[in-house]
């Protein structure tokens, strides 16, 4: 099925940093996805603990999972047709070798802390001059920082602060999760129900916050240099693939 990419979408990816795509996933091909990703999510646990946030990467584990479901994902067309018609040419979407199946916690709910991945999470305290020039120099790179979420179930637990990532200086009120007190609380001793409302409310108290909605076999694509967050719950289940959209430099090409 073709992915529709109306004009107004582009606006919205480079402003607002995100984007969804609904049903990407093919009925028949999110079937066979769930059934290994429902492997994966027992594996991580195994493997990582009640608290495992995913299993990574994917093509590590083949003596485990079938990998060619996640293959024929890897070469669905319509995604990469997108991504060429959004972003340019030179992008894949899909790479074993680095995607990740993001599943629920077996027992508590857990909250990953906002973030901002790349240099920002280097403490405030340790970003000098030549630092603060690399952030600016490549914050509006397209070329790095688009970060792929595609639910198989469901899928809620994505916040995220739309246009935080054309920015390299923090507003007021928004913290670093880097020594951040924010969830530093001790929970220990409380119950799920307690720890979800904690949880949902560091979710909620962050300036500019979003909650992400995605159905199963939608496809959200993000600036992931922008604050976001996950906030996860042992009561619904979730299977999703993490991936990025990356770009492959030609010779003699810089970064």
């Amino acid at each position: 099925m073709k992915i529709e990419l109306r004009d107004e979408m582009f606006s919205q990816y480079f402003t607002q940093g995100y984007l969804i795509f609904r049903n990407v996933i093919p009925g028949l091909l999110l079937k066979e996805m769930r059934k290994e990703a429902d492997k994966a999510r027992e594996l991580a646990w195994e493997l990582n603990g009640p608290s495992a946030q995913r299993l990574q990467p994917i093509e590590k584990y083949a003596d485990r999972i079938n990998q060619k479901p996640f293959q024929d994902y890897c070469e669905l067309p319509n995604i990469a047709e997108m991504l060429t018609r959004l972003l340019g040419s030179g992008y894949t979407h899909g790479h074993r070798h680095l995607m990740g199946i993001l599943v629920e916690p077996k027992e508590v709910p857990w909250n990953q802390g906002w973030h901002r991945d790349g240099p920002v999470e280097v403490p405030l305290e340790a970003q000098d001059e030549i630092l603060r020039k690399k952030m600016d120099d490549t914050i509006l790179n397209m070329r790095v920082w688009n970060q792929v979420n595609c639910a198989l179930y469901n899928d809620a637990c994505t916040w995220y602060v739309p246009g935080s990532h054309l920015r390299t200086r923090d507003l007021p009120g928004e913290v670093q999760s880097v020594g951040s007190p924010a969830l530093s609380k001790d929970l220990e001793g409380l119950c799920n129900e307690e720890r979800e409302i904690i949880n949902i409310r560091h979710c909620r108290a962050f300036p500019g916050a979003v909650q992400t909605q995605l159905g199963a076999g939608d496809y959200m694509i993000y600036r992931n240099f922008a604050w976001h967050c996950g906030n996860y719950v042992p009561y619904q289940p979730r299977a999703t693939i993490h991936d990025g959209a990356v770009y492959h430099y030609k010779d003699g090409e810089s970064s």
